[in-house]
């Protein structure tokens, strides 16, 4: 259950982390205050994107830690994994909107 949550998580963040890195980079909002908010989301999304793929190899590892397989641990795998998928969610509307 949990390596499932990871590998949601890693999809969702890395949707996430190409969607705001293309958006820094296209410089689409020149607001300072929004260029900032935009590096911080590609900032959040690329951290929980490289957490979720070390927590996958972990996993997939010779010496798989049996706290990463147990079902405290995917509990607490569903809130980076929540996250990941609401932004990914908010992202999908704007851009299906446009």
């Amino acid at each position: 259950m949990a390596a499932a949550l990871d590998m949601g998580t890693a999809t969702c963040a890395a949707v996430n982390s190409a969607y705001f890195i293309d958006r820094l980079l296209a410089c689409v909002d020149r607001i300072r205050s929004r260029r900032l908010a935009v590096g911080a989301l590609a900032l959040v999304s690329v951290a929980s994107l490289t957490e979720a793929l070390g927590l996958l190899a972990i996993a997939a590892g010779p010496r798989e830690s049996m706290a990463l397989t147990s079902a405290p641990w995917a509990i607490v795998q569903t809130l980076p994994f929540a996250g990941a998928a609401a932004i990914s969610a908010l992202i999908a509307r704007r851009t299906v909107l446009r």
